[in-house]
């Protein structure tokens, strides 16, 4: 029974290093890494500094690596296909190694770091987030450990002014990580960060920032099985609660509501309630002709194209495809913020979903994929929904009507 560390190989192959350039930079034979990922062998522990650095990763992250051993794959078969769960082996866990860590620290030692000045910790803040919005997940993901941290440790020793902002930026961090969470499937990690992002807006009376945690914690409930109702509670509670407030001009606020009607509009029609969904998207709809154009304020990417964007991911989940296309023919996602890459990449994520309702003919939804990957490369290495729609692909595949899908496959680590 031949074994692999597959969360070893992956980390390589995501660092575009082969074995051969790997074994160059660490000064070893190729055959060596060979039976470093196959677990014939460990590292001696005056190589294990050098693979660290060689792969960004921690030393502790490392060694996870190192006991993550498991039954190798005969290549070509898909990752996770002895389950019957197709999310099985579509989510990328190694992904918040760090995150988890440091979620799981609760009584970090911080004694001998130096805090941060606030204007500091916003850039990182900002930084982390702009990664993210860019479809860097990898990078988000190494960043998220030591902004939180800094956050963390401002927000204990701020006082005064300074302190409500320090909450504020804490706030804005747990965001981030219950965003990156979300995104890759990790919805236990998600709720947990958008609970803490909660408590934070809550200390700074931030209320634009407690409704885009709500935002966040519905995610979250969205990726554990079971939860669609609670989502839909959290998400219909906070938008009454920023209706009582009335009329608003706050552009934050603003923003905050918008995204919490688009997620419930794509929810119901989740749940077939395309009436309500339709009523869901036109306020939404309102609120950005109010907003004026498409911005990115509190990083929701809110406005009129972002409205379209879910108006496409609506139907897709209503099962309605040719609505999908037809709202995705009148989509302009230039207008999109620049940065906003990841959201570009997503409507080809939901249109390679549609496709593969629409016909027989696998083709056009590799050919999605392939655009999806081609506008934000991580997506199919990261994007629990792009990985689940991969996975399904492969197990219906007829290689001579899809061509272009096992290489995608392979860059995406799903097959080995």
């Amino acid at each position: 029974m031949a074994l692999k560390r597959h969360r070893l190989c992956q980390r390589r192959k995501a660092l575009g290093l082969s074995q051969e350039r790997l074994a160059e930079i660490l000064g070893v034979e190729r055959s060596t890494v060979v039976r470093w990922e196959g677990a014939e062998t460990d590292p001696q522990p005056w190589h294990r500094s050098r693979i660290a650095d060689a792969l960004r990763v921690s030393l502790e992250q490392l060694d996870e690596m190192l006991v993550d051993v498991s039954v190798a794959t005969r290549r070509g078969r898909i990752m996770g296909d002895e389950t019957h769960d197709p999310a099985i082996g579509a989510v990328r866990p190694d992904l918040l190694t760090g995150l988890r860590t440091f979620l799981n620290s609760y009584l970090p030692d911080r004694s001998d770091e130096p805090m941060r000045p606030l204007a500091d910790v916003r850039r990182s803040v900002g930084r982390v987030h702009g990664l993210y919005q860019r479809a860097s997940y990898s990078s988000a993901a190494r960043l998220l450990p030591d902004v939180l941290g800094h956050a963390t440790n401002l927000a204990m020793h701020a006082s005064g002014a300074e302190r409500v902002r320090a909450f504020q930026l804490l706030a804005a961090a747990y965001i981030a990580a219950s965003k990156l969470a979300a995104k890759v499937g990790d919805g236990e990690s998600a709720l947990l960060t958008a609970d803490r992002a909660s408590t934070a807006a809550g200390l700074a009376g931030d209320r634009a920032l407690l409704a885009v945690a709500a935002y966040q914690a519905a995610c979250g409930l969205l990726r554990l099985p079971g939860r669609t109702g609670q989502a839909t509670q959290v998400l219909e509670s906070s938008i009454d609660q920023l209706n009582s407030d009335g009329p608003v001009t706050d552009p934050n606020l603003i923003s905050a509501r918008g995204a919490l009607l688009l997620l419930a509009a794509v929810v119901a029609a989740s749940g077939s309630e395309q009436k309500t969904a339709g009523h869901l998207l036109n306020q939404a709809g309102e609120l950005a002709t109010e907003l004026g154009s498409d911005r990115n304020c509190l990083w929701t990417g809110f406005g009129p194209t972002n409205v379209a964007i879910h108006a496409v991911s609506a139907a897709v989940r209503a099962g309605n495809p040719d609505r999908a296309a037809t709202v995705a023919l009148r989509l302009d996602t230039s207008r999109l913020p620049t940065v906003l890459v990841g959201r570009r990449a997503q409507v080809h994520v939901d249109l390679a979903a549609a496709s593969m309702m629409g016909s027989a003919d696998r083709s056009a939804a590799v050919l999605h994929l392939l655009e999806a990957e081609r506008t934000a490369t991580e997506v199919v290495q990261a994007n629990v929904q792009a990985r689940e729609l991969i996975r399904d692909l492969l197990s219906k595949e007829r290689r001579a009507a899809t061509p272009g899908l096992r290489p995608l496959a392979e860059r995406a680590g799903l097959l080995v």
